[in-house]
């Protein structure tokens, strides 16, 4: 009776209800995209989701990330399997509160039956493409900016299957996340929507699903292309994806300290916020402010004091650091691991 208004459907039945509930699916990634996604499937029948984010929701998530409520203080996988478990009790829902990483990657994704790629960061859609394709695991892409969304299917089935890298071969990381760069709350629904239906398609095997394609869509004019994507790259995904650290290069080079460091010992330090004027936080540590845009890295060449930077992740900050080493090796600077995201996931709280 649960699903008789989906298996009343010629094209699901209790055959294709049965798949679905048989079906093992892996969500990386449990913000704006993954929140959406998860409580879809779980609604339609998938039988096993596992649910994987390591991170706390926060106050400036709730826009976009509606199944969270203020206050939470559990992880994102957690609270979302809990709202999960309470919308189906059939789903096993499995919540893993780490972030995916290189040296879990394989005991996190294997055994699925499909990976639905949610999170907000460049290089770890690169590092599960890349281990979906060498281990032929199909996969939802999905993606936002702005005011635009980005979704396709990676069947992942023959090495000449199309993926990310036929699209873009190498990540740009100079495109900020959702939480630098700002985001319209619908485009995180209607893409994660787009996903679920992209999955949900592929595990009946019904309809026309985005295999070999990119959509694309737009929510200021509504405007909705569907790109033919063709094969353009060739090299050996598993020689890549054991050669790459999957860690951005500025992370690997530049100084970082952690805001438990910096704040146990905050007075010898001087603390630079990067943030732009249109980026709002609720603690402010910074007793200097020079955003990125308007920044100038001469200005800050010879500076004798031990000076931290700090953004909203973290990354920024990092290539401010990174250039600033590169005009001065002697520079006692650093950047502030995480960024202002590391303050907010910290039970430390500044004293007035």
């Amino acid at each position: 009776m649960r699903y008789s208004k989906q298996t009343i459907l010629q094209e699901i039945g209790e055959v294709g209800q049965a798949k679905l509930a048989e079906a093992k699916v892996a969500i990386v990634g449990c913000g704006g995209l993954g929140s959406i996604v998860a409580p879809y499937l779980a609604g339609a029948g998938i039988g096993h989701l596992t649910l994987i984010d390591a991170d706390i929701p926060d106050i400036t998530n709730l826009h976009r990330q509606v199944v969270f409520k203020e206050g939470e203080t559990s992880t994102k996988s957690a609270a979302l399997a809990q709202y999960i478990k309470a919308l189906n009790s059939n789903v096993n829902v499995i919540a893993i509160e780490k972030m995916i990483s290189k040296a879990n990657i394989s005991d996190l994704l294997e055994d699925h039956d499909l990976v639905i790629e949610c999170t907000d960061d460049m290089m770890t859609k690169y590092m599960v493409n890349d281990y979906c394709h060498w281990k032929k695991i199909p996969m939802v892409y999905g993606a936002i900016y702005k005011f635009d969304g980005y979704v396709s299917l990676f069947e992942n089935d023959n090495d000449q299957s199309i993926h990310l890298r036929d699209v873009f071969p190498e990540p740009d990381l100079d495109v900020p996340s959702c939480s630098e760069i700002g985001v319209l709350n619908v485009i995180a629904g209607l893409i994660g929507l787009l996903q679920a239906n992209e999955a949900l398609k592929y595990l009946l095997g019904i309809g026309e699903n985005l295999s070999g394609k990119l959509l694309t869509y737009n929510v200021l004019n509504n405007d909705q292309l569907k790109l033919k994507l063709k094969k353009t790259w060739n090299l050996d995904i598993e020689a890549m994806f054991n050669s790459q650290s999957y860690v951005e290069v500025s992370c690997l080079n530049v100084p970082e300290i952690s805001y438990e460091d910096l704040l146990s010992n905050i007075e010898n330090y001087k603390v630079v916020s990067i943030l732009e004027d249109n980026e709002h936080v609720d603690i402010s540590i910074s007793n200097v402010r020079a955003p990125m845009s308007t920044i100038n890295l001469d200005d800050w060449s010879n500076e004798n004091q031990a000076t931290v930077f700090y953004c909203m992740s973290g990354k920024r900050s990092a290539k401010i650091v990174e250039q600033l080493l590169l005009k001065n090796s002697m520079l006692d600077i650093y950047s502030l691991k995480d960024g202002f995201k590391g303050i907010q996931n910290s039970k430390l709280k500044i004293k007035n």
